[in-house]
């Protein structure tokens, strides 16, 4: 019986083994792929060589550049996007002067496997090489060309690409190339030394002190520090101070010299910086009627403190936060329909945000919540004769020919905001538009009140003037007497519509000879009174006249009295057809001889 059980169990397991085969372990690693191309590879730039070649031939004071190909590639498909961490390319060479010098190239990452190649250098001499500062970098497949700082040691010579992503199989769209450049010599290449506060580095220092920077070179002709909190010429040895620090910073010198350049670099690091952190919060929308559901909160930090954030929000500032987003880099952070609230009132949301080594900072923003608004409005027309300067009134007089000028007032008396309001007058036939139309007395040009004006938002309690003149007619276009004409005006929105009117009574008046167009001071009115004054004055002169007629003639004897009367009347009367003067003059003649008779 046991020898069956152990039977059925091989068989079984031999079959997991066919159905189930064992899967190869994935990898990653440099230059792993069938058409990736040798490592490291070189060209003679003095001597024009146009192809890159393993091994090259080079004479005294040849520069050499060398060609380093790197390509992170990996196995595991399931990986979206691998990445070579801390990627170096490197190259080792002999210090000491040689014939044949051999290079070594490296490509190495802390979560890939590395990979090499050697480059021979066939010299007619003995030389040594000496390499430049700056390599040339040409990334993403030769996509992305930069050049990047060489750090360089006894005997190498290497730049750090960061981190670079991998590629799976068959895919070449990351690969890349480093390009050195060196120069054959037996002179001895330049040397420099950085230190700071005596030391390599890096060093820690407190916030908000200073720390020294000194150094040294050899077989060096100049020196320049090329960071950017520590640039410019310098002298081939001294000091310097970094001034009060901050933050912590990276300073780097270079120095150059018949047999190449050298470099060197210190780090000073700052202990007990002190970070500050300020806090802000928007509350979107910030006011609406109950219930107001899906209030987003917005809160944004800002300050010297650095690193990953935690934001905590309370709706309604009750002590408990309602939400929690822990150790996360966006800035600022929205949280999308975080608040509800019900019932009419004044809340305050609050957000308290930490960073860094900075304290948490708190933030409030407030929340008004009313009841369902309502839109209305008022208006109010009045007019004024402006030729004759009367004071604005709801019913105006007017002769034909003169300027009536309008002011409409429109007020929200409703607790919600009135959009896009239109205000639109209608002008009764014989009032034409004049113009000068002016919204709260500022002149206003593009629109027209006769076909509808918007003068935009009112809030609640908001009043808006609206000006302008019109024109009446001339008296040809009006009977005699008083013509009233009504002037309306409408003011609405998608909501509400109100209505207004204002009068304007026009007078022509009928005065033979007179004109019915406005005399200014003389107007109709005033010449009937003079003419009625002139008038009583001529007839009691001429009682008087016909009283001293008669007593002179009684004096003096008729004949030479009525001759003399009959001189002044003459010259007295009006000039009309001399048939009726004869017959006026004869008529006085015959009362004064009957009053002569009587008496």
């Amino acid at each position: 019986m046991t020898k069956k059980i152990l039977l059925i169990s091989s068989f079984v397991l031999l079959a997991g083994l066919v159905i189930f085969p064992l899967t190869a372990q994935a990898e990653t690693r440099f230059n792993m792929m069938a058409a990736d191309i040798e490592l490291l590879k070189m060209k003679n730039e003095t001597q024009g060589t146009v192809s890159w070649q393993d091994p090259i031939s080079a004479n005294s004071g040849d520069y050499i550049r060398f060609d380093v190909y790197y390509h992170c590639g990996t196995t595991d498909s399931n990986i979206p996007t691998q990445q070579a961490q801390n990627t170096i390319v490197r190259i080792n060479f002999p210090t000491t002067e040689q014939n044949s010098i051999t290079t070594t190239a490296l490509v190495s990452a802390n979560n890939v496997t590395s990979a090499n190649d050697n480059g021979i250098i066939n010299v007619s001499t003995a030389q040594k090489l000496v390499f430049d500062n700056i390599t040339t970098w040409y990334r993403d497949n030769n996509q992305t060309v930069s050049n990047i700082t060489v750090s360089q040691g006894a005997g190498y010579v290497e730049v750090n690409l960061g981190s670079i992503d991998c590629d799976t199989i068959d895919c070449y769209t990351e690969a890349g190339y480093v390009v050195f450049r060196g120069r054959l010599t037996t002179s001895s290449g330049p040397t420099v030394d950085l230190k700071v506060n005596g030391s390599d580095g890096p060093i820690t220092v407190n916030y908000n002190t200073a720390a020294t920077l000194s150094w040294t070179s050899s077989n060096a002709s100049s020196c320049y520090a090329t960071d950017t909190a520590w640039q410019g010429y310098k002298s081939l040895s001294g000091s310097e101070t970094t001034g009060n620090l901050l933050s912590s910073k990276t300073y780097i010198i270079a120095c150059s010299g018949a047999g190449g350049s050298a470099s060197d670099s210190v780090t000073v690091q700052v202990a007990n910086q002190q970070q500050t952190l300020y806090a802000s919060l928007e509350t979107i929308p910030n006011t609406g009627n109950a219930p107001l559901n899906g209030v987003d909160l917005r809160a944004t930090a800002t300050g010297t403190a650095t690193g990953l954030i935690t934001y905590r929000f309370d709706c309604t500032s009750d002590g408990v936060w309602d939400q929690t987003f822990s150790s996360i880099s966006e800035n600022p952070k929205t949280v999308v329909d975080a608040c509800n609230y019900q019932n009419i009132g004044t809340y305050i949301a609050k957000v308290r945000i930490e960073r860094g080594t900075a304290s948490a900072a708190e933030a409030t923003a407030t929340v008004i919540v009313g009841s369902a608004g309502t839109q209305d409005l008022s208006v109010n027309k009045l007019g004024r004769n402006l030729s004759d300067n009367t004071a604005y009134g709801e019913v105006t007089t007017s002769d034909p020919g003169e300027v009536i000028e309008f002011h409409i007032f429109i007020t929200a008396t409703g607790n919600s905001i009135l959009n896009d309001v239109i205000v639109k007058d209608t002008l009764p036939a014989n009032m034409s538009y004049l113009g000068s139309l002016k919204i709260d007395d500022v002149s206003f040009v593009g629109g027209n009140i006769l076909t509808g004006l918007n003068i935009g938002t009112l809030n609640p309690q908001q009043t808006k003037k609206i000006t302008f003149q019109a024109l009446v007619a001339q008296a040809a276009n009006f009977a005699f007497g008083t013509t009233n004409l009504v002037n309306t005006v409408s003011v609405y929105n998608s909501s509400v519509s109100r209505t207004d009117t204002a009068s304007v009574n026009v007078v022509r008046t009928e005065v033979k000879g007179a004109t019915d167009v406005p005399t200014g001071v003389l107007d109709s009115a005033k010449i009937a009174l003079i003419t009625s004054a002139m008038a009583t004055i001529l007839l009691t002169y001429f009682m008087l006249l016909r009283f001293y007629v008669g007593k002179k003639a009684y004096a003096l004897g008729v004949n030479e009295v009525v001759s003399s009367a009959k001189e002044k009347i003459a010259d007295l009367m009006p000039k009309e057809p001399s048939e009726k003067a004869e017959q006026r003059l004869n008529k006085i003649i015959e009362e004064i001889r009957n009053r002569e008779k009587n008496s």
